[in-house]
């Protein structure tokens, strides 16, 4: 069920920063007594955001969205390191020939 978006939450359990700092880090502090407290009473609404980090935090099972974009961000690392390698190859290569031209 979509929680209504309109409806003010009933206590603030963290803060999110998603803007990664100088060490390339997005930091989230959690008050882990209480959000056992209120995962305990079993009749509170988690957004999908919110349920996400608490998967990454080990309060709840991963989210199988979680998986899906690390997946996604490996395989464009992959392919996007794959075609800095063969552009860097084939810069190289261009020097290669210039140099040849000029001697």
């Amino acid at each position: 069920p979509k929680m209504d978006q309109r409806k003010p939450p009933i206590e603030q359990l963290g803060t999110y920063d998603p803007m990664p700092n100088k060490f390339n880090e997005k930091l989230v502090a959690l008050n882990s007594e209480r959000i056992m407290f209120w995962l305990g009473q079993g009749n509170v609404s988690i957004t999908e955001p919110v349920e996400q980090l608490l998967g990454l935090a080990g309060f709840l099972p991963i989210h199988p969205r979680t998986y899906i974009k690390a997946w996604r961000t490996r395989k464009s690392d992959e392919n996007g390191g794959n075609e800095a390698k063969e552009q860097e190859n084939e810069e190289a290569d261009g020097l290669k020939i210039q140099q040849q031209n000029t001697n």
